[in-house]
């Protein structure tokens, strides 16, 4: 077997051990729910997370009243469904008009839902543009103005978060709010480093930690008031005056409400890895990554390594940026450049590095593999693979030499992994 083939085996490893139906069925058999129950899944594992919410309560000789899914459109498990609940396909990954309707759909399941009822929220990454809507106060052109303004900023992720969360319609616990007097289980696939149920899909079953006024003086730090519309500040200003209600904070979500729960991490795809690969790890990325791969390689003789490591990089792009790629791929295309310039000390060594949930950025890629000769094939393919990554033009550099990752959707998301075969 290829060194290719077996890192892309380890990847689909750590997608199976990642798998939401297995986790949720898992989860709901473990639980205890009154006469009504109702589903709600919204994520990118939202149709498989909601198939096992139902057989689970299938498994007890139950079946819900109603819910909703809410899904990204284009796998085939969308077109299947999840029989007996609707489902709906929101806008991913910038919200337009089928996360509006989306939204608006879940408003019409949550009015349904009576005090004692059980309600089963099932998260998972991508949920925040799927139900994207904002909330009274907020245009949409204001909500999309926030969202491109944040992302152009270049501040960190964690506080795009708290800023997005706050002016979504079901962000920041208004959806535990709204289903008030019923009891609240929330089961959550993670994309998150630190699995903060807060921040995941903008935390719909979560107390709010921050004021409105903790975000304005967080604005004036980091000076991105040139990057916030002004109705968002408007709105701010509002929140922190007491004419618009604040975020539930803790202890607000009342009695019957038992919390989330973390079902599905990153550590679970790097486990299913490790139970299908050699035995080793290690702990950095792109070019620490092969540093690292070609120095045990030197020490291995004729055995073969697998090291791998999870989380999420964050990319920073400079003004030459022209984009078309993902942050995998951009890892990728690093390593292929520190594989290059390490010269015969990286023969043997294959990197992948892709996201779990199968598309990496806005492309159709999950990411890519790479060894000692993809670098000099992109420069045979008449491009300069140096300036693409300058550029971010990682896609297209990848795609020259034939190292993308192309394996659709996958219906889960825990963050992005990278493997290192070292041969």
């Amino acid at each position: 077997m290829s060194t290719r083939l077996l890192a892309e085996r380890l990847y689909r490893a750590g997608i199976a051990a990642a798998d939401p139906y297995v986790a949720t069925r898992a989860s709901v058999v473990a639980s205890t729910f009154g006469a009504r129950t109702w589903i709600i899944a919204a994520g990118k594992g939202a149709v498989a997370m909601a198939r096992g919410g139902v057989d689970a309560l299938a498994d007890g000789g139950r079946t819900s009243v109603g819910g909703l899914v809410v899904a990204p459109a284009e796998t085939p498990a969308t077109a299947q469904g999840v029989p007996p609940l609707p489902l709906v396909t929101g806008d991913h990954p910038f919200p337009l008009e089928a996360s509006q309707a989306a939204a608006d759909a879940l408003g019409t399941v949550v009015r349904l839902v009576r005090r004692g009822d059980d309600v089963l929220v099932l998260l998972s990454g991508g949920a925040t543009s799927l139900l994207a809507a904002p909330v009274d106060g907020v245009s949409r052109h204001g909500m999309r103005a926030l969202f491109d303004g944040l992302l152009a900023s270049g501040a960190p992720i964690g506080v795009m978060n708290v800023f997005r969360k706050r002016i979504l319609r079901w962000g920041a616990g208004r959806l535990a709010m709204a289903l008030d007097g019923a009891r609240v289980h929330c089961l959550i696939a993670s994309d998150v480093i630190g699995d903060d149920v807060a921040i995941i899909a903008s935390g719909p079953c979560a107390s709010d930690p921050l004021r409105a006024c903790d975000l304005v003086d967080l604005a004036d730090r980091l000076h991105l008031w040139p990057h916030i519309p002004p109705e968002v500040r408007d709105f701010l200003d509002a929140t922190s005056a007491g004419a618009r209600a604040e975020t539930p904070k803790s202890g607000d979500l009342g009695a019957r409400w038992p919390g989330a729960r973390i079902i599905l991490n990153n550590a679970s795809a790097l486990d299913g890895i490790a139970d299908a690969a050699p035995r080793d790890t290690g702990d950095a990325i792109a070019r620490a990554a092969v540093a690292y791969a070609t120095e045990r390689r030197a020490s291995l003789g004729a055995t073969t390594a697998c090291l791998i490591w999870g989380g999420e990089t964050t990319v920073r792009l400079n003004d030459a940026a022209q984009g078309g790629g993902g942050r995998s791929q951009e890892v990728a295309l690093a390593a292929a450049r520190a594989l290059h310039d390490e010269g015969s000390a990286a023969l043997g060594v294959t990197i992948l590095a892709a996201g779990t949930d199968g598309r990496d950025g806005p492309t159709d890629a999950a990411g890519a593999v790479v060894d000692a000769s993809s670098w000099s094939r992109i420069t045979a393919a008449g491009r300069n693979p140096l300036v693409d990554l300058e550029a971010h033009r990682s896609y297209v550099a990848l795609d020259a030499c034939g190292a993308l990752l192309r394996i659709g959707l996958t219906g889960t998301n825990v963050n992005d992994v990278v493997i290192a075969l070292v041969d």
